[in-house]
């Protein structure tokens, strides 16, 4: 195996650090709820009327956010960093990231600049789809190849498992009640541990 696939927020980079911050600083709203993945119940905006949140929040704020500067600046997640560039310098694997991102050229160009910046030769390929897309054309490249998904929105992890591939979904606050058919890490370390052979997962 020599390469991994991945998701990027919530998984390479912490998108809802950079969110959650971005929402405070404009709208001088803080997240009530992260045990939810839905943006409208993180935040509780189906009771805030305010006309820059729209009935559909769940993707408008988002969009807003992810066309922004500060595509280019999100922080990495916990540990990934350190385990991403040792299954590189170790083993040769590179990620190929699909992400969710926008459609705009100049955006994806920014979140590729953050990839590289952050995690160097180890970013081989970014695929970026627009707001809040399903992955399921974007994954049928790599249908049954048994490579490793990675994800943290749980829909994505049973899709990476429907279509052929060694789904492993990353735990967040968010998707801690997961009972699907992917395997469970809790960081970049348990799923360097798998390729190692050191750790099955479950």
């Amino acid at each position: 195996m020599k390469k991994i696939l991945s998701d990027c927020d919530g998984v390479l980079l912490d998108w809802n650090y950079s969110f959650e911050k971005w929402m405070k600083f404009h709208f001088d709203l803080e997240v009530l709820n992260r045990s939810v993945y839905d943006i409208n119940k993180r935040f509780n905006l189906d009771e805030f009327d305010k006309p820059m949140l729209e009935k559909d929040s769940k993707f408008y704020l988002p969009r807003i956010f992810c066309n922004s500067s500060r595509q280019a600046s999100l922080k990495p997640m916990g540990d990934a960093v350190l385990y991403v560039k040792k299954l590189y310098e170790e083993f040769g694997i590179t990620i190929d990231v699909i992400t969710s991102l926008s459609l705009d050229p100049e955006t994806q160009k920014l979140r590729e600049y953050n990839l590289r910046k952050v995690f160097g030769k180890s970013i081989d390929r970014v695929v970026c789809l627009d707001t809040g897309a399903d992955k399921d054309e974007a994954l049928e490249e790599w249908r049954d190849s048994d490579l490793i998904w990675v994800e943290d929105k749980m829909e994505n992890a049973d899709l990476g498992v429907e279509m052929g591939l060694d789904s492993i979904l990353i735990e967040q606050e968010y998707n801690t009640q997961y009972n699907g058919l992917a395997k469970r890490a809790r960081s970049w370390k348990d799923i360097y541990d798998y390729v190692c052979g050191e750790n099955l997962l479950s």
